[in-house]
């Protein structure tokens, strides 16, 4: 029994976390880059990825988790770094990244974390050296294993890129043709992730022919790369190959071909750039200035320099073209300005391209001294094996020695030995007999240890069942003592319901009978009275009498209009016909326009419920209104039914006083509130407010009756 209550406990407690960890295990939705100026996608992904990866910190650590928190950290690392604004915050990813990798012995995200903290120092803050560094130190420690060989791939494709600024072709050419070995090795199908890493390596590749003006051979890379975009969904991806191209003629003056590549980019940047960023403005400045067509290479220059932070590279093209364009208009003083900062961003550039030279050639260095360190380790190695074996014969020699006077001292003391060996059986006699002797009084203590044993035992168990018995008669008086807590509160919630049903039907029932008595008699008495003054104004012939008789006959008018209202609002006629969506349509459209104007909005599919819980609704909604009216002083209001597949939400919303208003609201006898709080508990409703500076919101939540539900809901005894 005991067994029992404990699993039945332990399985209670497992059952949220085994619920909450399925959605963890769910794997994260694919990056899209070509939405990187979407910010609203960005930061959906941004609190999906950080509220997983805080749930996972919640967790004990396991192998699987550990990789979950990983992954979470890398898509983030990834994310930041295509956000345009945010790229800071993939510093701080990629460091926790490799931090926690580290401390779990993971090298496959610690080396991922690395090549993150690469590219962001490349390509964010422009330390091309310390990328450089640090693609050299990840190199090594990835291991020869399928595993790794994207991690291999961006390492060898980053070293490729970054050894061909600094204009070491032949290392860069080498390391680009590993990359390429890394991903088409064992490859039998090629993935869509596969062509975009031979596409950004046929890029690479060409950019280093373009460096060093072979255009046949750049032209030829790149066009392979614009083949295989037929295999490729990404957007990025079709645009910085175009933008290649583009540069490509632009450089060797074909200003037709690169117009065509550069209008096919633009096209694509139009849509996917963020704000603040220019790719391809500068390239067609250039060629709209080579076609000779000033005012277009004008205009797009003109982009350029509006930007807050353009790239050195496109800054060097706006000048460029402005320098050509005012100097094909012989504008020789603007040519001239434009011509010195051309000058000065191209030097800029080549002193970079000669910093990252100098680099490469103090990184050949680094290595050429290690390969030496390494071959004078070698040498050493070798000295100390040999002096290792010569140390090893003069001990076997030393070894020969002793054992032959090992020999010959064993020949002199054989009769000695013998003589011991007659002493040694004696006493062992000896011993043999004392052990026996030994051995039988251990036996004895055992048998009695073993007696003593038995009764000890049977005595804790009988105190462990008596135990056992009083922990089993707790639970079930517990077990009892908690029935009936649970039916108690069960009788004293059905009570409720019951006092509550009984207090709204006995409202809707004086309700009816107020309404009822204010139409029938007061009503009556207004209507008699307004008929009366009408015979008396006919038979008087005093002017000042018919003018006094004419200015009470609109505030009889307006007293009978007030009392057609009051009566309508506590009893609307044709409730039953109508239905909760005209009738509180028709409530709105009742309420005069100053001081505040109503206006209804209604939508989705109108749902026919029950008149018992359209009718409470209709009394919440009406309450609401009269707050608003009684103490909101607002300009505005809306009334909106929101018809849902499974549930009616209604707000009501007012530019009024809001939290300004509480302490006069604190004043009041909140009978109205207590009302409608005490409807929708009924109805099964939720009922909140959100008060503030701009005003107040009310919401309020119905759902649909179930089958039960609907089968006992009916009208109230006071409209039948």
């Amino acid at each position: 029994m005991n067994r029992c209550n404990g699993f039945i406990i332990l399985l209670l407690i497992l059952l949220p976390l085994m619920g909450r960890g399925q959605g963890l295990f769910q794997p994260l939705p694919e990056l899209a880059v070509s939405r990187r100026a979407d910010a609203a996608y960005l930061d959906s992904l941004s609190l999906l990825a950080k509220k997983r990866y805080h749930a996972l910190t919640t967790l004990p650590h396991s192998a699987k988790q550990d990789t979950l928190r990983f992954r979470a950290l890398y898509f983030l690392s990834r994310l930041y770094k295509i956000w345009h604004g945010r790229r800071d915050s993939t510093l701080y990813f990629g460091n926790e990244l490799v931090y926690q990798a580290r401390q779990s012995n993971n090298l496959f995200y610690e080396l991922n974390g690395k090549l993150s903290l690469a590219d962001y120092y490349r390509s964010s803050e422009l330390n091309t050296p310390l990328a450089f560094r640090m693609n050299l130190e990840i190199l090594p420690l990835i291991p020869k294993t399928a595993t790794y060989k994207n991690v291999r791939f961006q390492t060898n494709n980053n070293l490729g890129s970054l050894y061909r600024l600094s204009k070491d072709y032949a290392n860069a050419l080498w390391h680009l043709s590993q990359a390429r070995d890394a991903i088409i090795r064992d490859t039998l199908t090629r993935s869509a992730k596969v062509y975009s890493q031979l596409i950004d390596l046929e890029q690479n590749i060409g950019a280093i022919y373009n460096q060093q003006d072979k255009f046949a051979e750049s032209e030829h890379h790149y066009l392979l790369a614009e083949s295989m975009l037929a295999y490729s969904t990404s957007a990025v991806e079709h645009a910085y190959v175009y933008d290649d191209l583009a540069e490509l003629y632009v450089k060797f003056e074909r200003y037709n071909q690169a117009l065509t590549y550069a209008k096919k980019a633009e096209a694509i940047w139009n849509r996917l750039r963020p704000v603040g960023e220019s790719k391809g403005w500068g390239t067609l400045a250039v060629v709209y200035a080579g076609l000779g067509q000033h005012e277009l290479a004008y205009q797009y220059a003109h982009y350029v320099l509006q930007l807050p932070k353009p790239t050195t590279f496109t800054l060097e093209q706006a000048y460029k073209a402005l320098y050509q364009l005012f100097d094909q208009k012989q504008d020789w003083k603007n040519a001239a300005y434009y011509h010195k900062k051309y000058i000065v961003i191209r030097d800029s550039i080549a002193l970079n391209q000669r910093t990252l030279e100098l680099t490469a050639i103090q990184k050949q260095a680094e290595f050429e001294t290690i390969a030496l360190q390494n071959r004078q380790t070698q040498q050493l190695q070798a000295q100390r094996l040999l002096t290792i074996e010569q140390q090893a014969e003069l001990i076997q020699l030393k070894a020969n020695v002793q054992t032959d006077a090992l020999i010959k001292k064993a020949q002199l003391s054989e009769q000695q030995r013998r003589f011991d060996n007659e002493r040694a059986t004696a006493r062992l006699t000896k011993q043999q007999v004392a052990q026996k002797i030994q051995q039988q009084a251990y036996e004895q203590h055992v048998l009695e240890q073993k007696n003593q044993t038995q009764t000890r035992l049977i005595y804790y168990l009988f105190s462990s069942l008596i135990l056992l018995v009083g922990i089993v008669a707790l639970l079930l008086y517990l077990t009892y003592l908690r029935k009936r807590k649970v039916e108690a509160e069960l009788r004293l919630s059905h009570e409720r319901k019951e006092a509550n049903a009984r207090i709204i039907q006995t409202q809707e029932t004086e309700r009816q009978r107020i309404a009822a008595d204010l139409h029938d008699d007061l009503g009556g008495t207004l209507a008699t009275l307004r008929r009366r003054l009408a015979d008396i104004r006919q038979q008087t012939t005093d002017a000042n009498t018919k003018r006094a008789f004419d200015d009470a006959e609109p505030l009889i008018q307006k007293s009978s209009d007030d009392l057609r209202r009051i009566s309508h609002n506590l009893m609307p006629p044709e409730f039953v016909r109508i239905g909760l969506r005209h009738a509180v349509e028709q409530l709105v459209r009742q309420q005069p326009p100053h001081p505040t104007r109503f206006t209804f909005i209604m939508s989705g599919i109108e749902q026919k419920l029950p008149v018992d819980l359209e009718l409470n609704t209709y009394r919440i909604v009406s309450e609401l209104i009269q707050n608003i009216n009684k103490h909101a002083h607002a300009h505005r209001a809306a009334i909106q039914l929101l018809y849902h597949d499974d549930h009616l939400t209604i707000t009501v919303e007012d530019d009024g006083l809001g939290n300004r208003a509480v302490v006069n609201a604190e004043q009041s006898t909140g009978i109205g509130l207590k009302n409608s709080s005490l409807r929708a508990e009924y109805i099964g409703a939720k009922l909140w407010h959100d008060l503030s500076e701009a005003g107040t919101l009310v919401v309020l939540d119905v759902p649909y009756p179930s089958p039960l539900y609907a089968a006992r809901t009916s009208l109230p005894n006071s409209l039948n």
